[in-house]
């Protein structure tokens, strides 16, 4: 509801069901000073019907979300003429079904995560879809290693678990370019989510070498990558590193995981 300058509305449906929908039969509303809804637009004026478990954006300019997020399923946008207006500082998002509302969320910035400080950008997203729209918490800010919104696919803020880890899916990596294993890869996933993370990579005597993140939002699980080089551009040695994974949230829960890895390679 607050795209960058020069970025465009969009509102993302997801089918719940496990049946088909029809785009056709939906419309997007916002709230009139009495709560109604108003300003009623067509999703699709064809017959467009979506999977179940699909998620569908809806916008007036996709060419622009696609240059500004990543689009896993670029087919799955509908472009119309006019979104209903969707203000800054709060608005009303309704969906409707023969003037039915299906579903409603009544947003404030003040949803965000506390400390961004600038929300251009950055979407809400939805956490669970179990419970209303509306339920204190369901809507969080995307994370920052999702590129602040996921438009196609899964939120980024979805619950996915009471486990807490990070693990890399191989111990040893080689960045020679032969396409086998050329960079480190490091999965996790957080039980709670807004949290943020800080990962650094240091050598085997704790020089830091790499920084992965710092502060940032991620998602409720993920992957990181780590192509072999230092912070200040160069090859890191062979050797043994060090993968520390610190990851806090907004009740003050801080974790620690390590991980070591082995930057192999050819010995001249």
């Amino acid at each position: 509801f607050n795209p960058r300058t020069g970025g465009a509305d969009f509102v993302e449906i997801y089918n719940n069901s496990n049946h088909e929908i029809d785009l056709k039969e939906l419309q997007l509303a916002n709230a009139n000073v009495v709560g109604a809804p108003a300003n009623i637009k067509n999703v699709s004026t064809a017959r467009l019907m979506i999977k179940p478990g699909s998620y569908w954006v809806i916008t007036t300019n996709q060419a622009n979300v696609k240059l500004n997020y990543q689009a896993k399923f670029p087919n799955q946008f509908v472009q119309i003429s006019s979104l209903p207006a969707f203000n800054n500082d709060k608005g009303s998002v309704i969906l409707l079904s023969n003037n039915q509302i299906l579903d409603r969320l009544d947003y404030n910035a003040k949803i965000h995560h506390p400390l961004i400080q600038d929300e251009d950008g950055i979407s809400l997203e939805r956490v669970s879809f179990s419970v209303a729209s509306n339920e204190p918490g369901n809507f969080k800010s995307a994370a920052a290693t999702a590129g602040f919104a996921t438009p196609t696919y899964k939120n980024s803020q979805e619950l996915s678990g009471d486990e807490n880890y990070a693990r890399l899916l191989s111990k040893t990596f080689s960045p020679d370019g032969d396409n086998f294993e050329d960079l480190m890869i490091l999965e996790y996933q957080v039980a709670e989510n807004a949290s943020l993370a800080t990962v650094n990579i240091y050598s085997d005597k704790g020089r830091l070498i790499k920084q992965l993140l710092k502060n940032q939002t991620i998602g409720t699980n993920g992957i990181l990558t780590w192509d072999g080089l230092t912070d200040n551009g160069q090859k890191a040695a062979i050797g043994i590193y060090v993968v520390m994974f610190d990851v806090f949230d907004l009740k003050g829960n801080v974790k620690r995981i390590k991980n070591t890895c082995v930057l192999a390679g050819k010995l001249n």
